[in-house]
């Protein structure tokens, strides 16, 4: 046998061999939708997606995002699933996860860019495509890497985000309150400037101020009398 064929034989041997471990080990990932509508500044969670696994070793998976949803949306929640072997695609575990929309649209603000805002939705639907990514991890309880597959394989699936608008006019809440409360200190400033000395201190100002009306009252009808007599 020639060494050429020899190097072929061994070549295809091993191509084998490294195909085998390839396929023995892996996922598959089933979805029911490809698009979602969500509300900016919330936060929004997905179930529609699941994971098989065919192969003759178990899988710990985890799911996570890619492409410009992921620039955009903040994961809150990933969970770790494990996949037996041999879980077929009729009977594919559910895989959730949630996250974070931001605010994305542009809101008109009349105070320090952050209050008393109105939005009116006059811009495009904002809208993200991206994949779902479902990765294979090692087991989260193995001891020094055993046990479970280690071969780090992942799939995916689309994901197309839509933000929806929703319009709102400015809101003077806020403002009122702030208005009631500076007319409430101001009141009771006014309150606890005047009932705050002693009763005694109180009635002795009350009774300066009758005097000072009494003696004005005098001098005034001493004036009256004066002109009386000039007429005279």
């Amino acid at each position: 046998m020639k060494k050429v064929e020899v190097v072929r034989i061994i070549c295809n041997f091993l191509f084998v061999v490294f195909a085998l471990q390839i396929v023995s080990a892996g996922v598959g990932i089933k979805w029911d939708q490809e698009s979602a509508i969500v509300g900016e500044n919330n936060e929004v969670c997905l179930n529609s997606y699941s994971v098989y696994n065919p192969w003759s070793s178990e899988s710990y998976v985890t799911i996570g995002l890619s492409g410009e949803i992921n620039e955009v949306l903040v994961m809150q929640e990933a969970e770790t699933k494990l996949i037996p072997a041999f879980t077929s695609s009729n009977e594919s575990v559910p895989i959730g996860f949630c996250f974070k929309v931001p605010k994305l649209y542009q809101r008109d603000c009349s105070i320090a860019g952050k209050f008393l805002c109105e939005l009116k939705c006059e811009e495009a639907m904002k809208i993200y495509d991206g994949d779902v990514v479902i990765s294979s991890v090692p087991n989260p309880t193995a001891i020094s890497g055993t046990g479970g597959s280690s071969t780090q394989m992942s799939v995916s699936a689309p994901l197309r985000i839509r933000v929806s608008c929703t319009p709102h006019t400015r809101d003077y809440t806020l403002l009122y309150l702030v208005l009631a409360l500076i007319a409430a200190i101001v009141i009771f400033t006014i309150l606890f400037r005047k009932y705050r000395k002693p009763k005694v201190e109180r009635d002795r100002e009350k009774l300066r101020k009758l005097r000072a009306e009494i003696s004005k009252e005098g001098g005034n009808k001493s004036k009256r009398e004066k002109v009386k007599k000039k007429k005279k």
